[in-house]
């Protein structure tokens, strides 16, 4: 680089060999920015032969799309200057985050007498960030070819994804509202079958559901059965279904995860757009009464256009997907009766229920497996927990915990301690089996992901 370079026409000036910079030809092309790294690997990859140099540039406003005219501009105020490459750290769920470029411009020749460029840039709009890739080159046919090919190529490559596969992942917001700037990987917990406590009938209606389902997968699809299913989990605040989704997520590990929660489901379009780039993959939407509410229940007009959003999407998707849905809610006669009612869109509704007898005595043990209970005190803990949780059962093991500790560390639970921390003056009722109510205790809000009936 000269003294005199400071802008970036200068730099093209002598790349090109031209005075004549606005006859050059562009090609390009917009990408959503969440699978960046993967888009920016790529072309980097597919450009090393050419020995590229890098420039950054720089941009003054985040939310205007920069194009390779906007770099040729030699004057006004509106000549784009020269500046260093920056680099933004992305997670891509491994020890050292992924090094984004914010933008750039690579020069680089196809061959001795033919120069190119391939500029980078990102931008933010109120629909979610962008990407632009723009190859500019010489008006022939050889630079013709090339941005068509080096195009083509990024946009099916793009179909697929090596950073963020077979991983759970969700959108960060950003300062849009509704918006969201790149992807978050989630280390969900590996959760085995010993793990989850549920009722031998639940457990089997997973199996036939997921597990069997995705195990025949491609056999259904070759007899000419849809890939995709969509799956509801319903049950009381607390039973688990969370806890039901990370054993599914940690049990079908060549599938990708994709957590979607209510207030980013205006970006509906973005997250099937990448469970399509994912798949096999598991969607989960959890709380899907805040956004599918019946319309009798629905006011305002935002509400219901997250509706229709994720209907329609749900309706997009072809039968050869390979894409699970699973929808979580507290509040099953809340729904929407054309989600949940509807096969294509809900093919099978789970109930995740409250313990009964034999799963509450195997949760007590399964918490406490360091306490030992005398006599009758498991017995009671069992009766004294009916209509409970599973969180709630978690929280009153806890306190027994807490109370063998407080005494000096015996690890003995007998009946009367068991008495005493469920007694009503000390323990939180559960709810009862017939009780219909939107809230639960706040024992079970804060320890929905813990639980299940296991």
């Amino acid at each position: 680089m000269t003294e005199s370079d400071r802008f970036v026409w200068q730099k093209l000036l002598r790349h090109f060999k031209t005075n004549d910079l606005p006859s050059l030809v562009s090609s390009r092309w917009l990408f959503t920015a969440h699978l960046l790294p993967d888009l920016q690997s790529l072309i980097e990859e597919l450009i090393a032969p050419q020995s590229p140099e890098l420039l950054g540039f720089h941009q003054e406003y985040e939310h205007l799309r920069m194009k390779l005219s906007d770099l040729t501009t030699p004057e006004g105020k509106c000549v784009v200057r020269l500046a260093p490459v920056q680099h933004q750290d992305i997670d891509i769920g491994e020890e050292e985050p992924y090094a984004s470029l914010n933008n750039g411009l690579w020069l680089i020749r196809l061959d001795e007498d033919m120069p190119a460029a391939v500029m980078l840039s990102k931008f933010l709009t109120r629909d979610g960030p962008k990407v632009q890739v723009e190859i500019g080159h010489l008006p022939n046919e050889v630079g013709h070819a090339f941005a068509k090919g080096f195009l083509r190529t990024i946009q099916a490559q793009g179909k697929s994804s090596r950073y963020y596969r077979n991983k759970a992942v969700s959108f960060e917001s950003t300062e849009f509202e509704g918006t969201h700037e790149t992807m978050r990987v989630h280390k969900l917990p590996l959760v085995s079958r010993n793990d989850v406590v549920l009722p031998k009938a639940t457990m089997a209606q997973l199996d036939t559901h997921i597990f069997d389902f995705v195990k025949y997968r491609e056999e259904l699809k070759r007899l000419g059965q849809s890939g995709r299913k969509g799956i509801l989990l319903h049950g009381h605040p607390g039973t688990g279904k969370t806890h039901v989704i990370h054993y599914i997520a940690a049990n079908l590990p060549e599938h990708s995860t994709i957590l979607v929660t209510a207030e980013q489901m205006l970006n509906m379009e973005e997250y099937f757009a990448l469970a399509r780039v994912l798949q096999p993959c598991i969607m989960v939407f959890e709380d899907a009464d805040l956004v599918a509410r019946s319309r009798e229940d629905i006011s305002g007009q935002k509400a219901e256009t997250r509706l229709n959003r994720l209907l329609n999407e749900m309706d997009g998707l072809g039968t050869d997907a390979d894409i699970i849905i699973i929808l979580t809610t507290n509040r099953l006669n809340s729904l929407e009766g054309a989600l949940a009612s509807r096969s294509g869109r809900v093919d099978a509704a789970l109930e995740i229920p409250l313990p009964d007898d034999d799963c509450r005595e195997r949760l007590i043990k399964q918490y406490g497996h360091a306490l030992n209970f005398q006599g009758e005190a498991l017995a009671e803990a069992v009766a004294r927990s009916n209509g409970g949780s599973a969180a709630y059962v978690k929280e009153m093991v806890r306190r027994l915990v807490q109370r063998s500790v407080a005494r000096g560390g015996s690890l003995v639970i007998s009946r009367e301690d068991v008495e005493e921390v469920f007694s009503p003056a000390e323990a939180v009722l559960p709810l009862k089996r017939h009780e219909k109510t939107e809230r639960s205790h706040i024992i079970e809000q804060n320890d929905e992901d813990e639980g299940g009936c296991g």
